[in-house]
């Protein structure tokens, strides 16, 4: 939705392009997460699952701080529920871990033993990309604006992250360096 309403807006996009090499705008928004060549990130992998059971209701996600680790659970469409996830310094794409369904699982369950009896609908595997603080930036290059390093809240800090972009970018006593 959003990029059909920029695109009628004659907003260009440009997938798989190195950012730094785009030239002819007067603003680039550089949002390649790990693709991004700073030597600054690192990457952290996150598992995650897909479970499928009637007998779970919530209405919004739940962020359990489990002995072992952070667990969140988002509510989807059609009984669905993703669970996720773990934090393994890793750039390893494969396949999740045993140990990783199993601990996200019990994690699961520990929140409402009903999981239990869930269908694993999917299974997931992501590297995401972080500083060394964990903490991630919006910063100015020239004429572009890199968001970066949103770690593992990226679904709850991209709102503020693009907010922050589009600030730098409407902002007429902030021009770029």
């Amino acid at each position: 939705a959003l990029h059909n309403r920029l695109a009628a807006m004659d907003v260009s996009f440009r997938f798989g392009t190195d950012a730094g090499r785009v030239s002819g705008f007067d603003r680039q928004i550089d949002c390649t997460g790990m693709a991004a060549v700073n030597g600054r990130l690192r990457g952290v992998r996150g598992e995650m699952l897909i479970l499928h059971t009637p007998d779970v209701s919530l209405s919004r996600p739940v962020r359990l701080l489990h002995p072992r680790f952070p667990l969140y659970i988002v509510p989807r469409a059609d009984h669905r529920f993703m669970v996720g996830a773990t934090m393994i310094e890793s750039q390893s794409g494969g396949p999740i871990t045993v140990r990783s369904v199993m601990e996200l699982l019990g994690a699961a369950c520990a929140l409402n033993p009903a999981f239990g009896e869930a269908g694993i609908v999917e299974t997931g595997v992501g590297i995401r990309p972080a500083f060394s603080d964990n903490l991630p930036r919006v910063e100015t290059h020239g004429s572009t604006i890199a968001i970066n390093g949103l770690y593992r809240h990226g679904f709850l800090l991209a709102p503020a992250m693009a907010r922050e972009a589009a600030e730098i970018v409407f902002s007429q006593d902030k021009p770029l360096e």
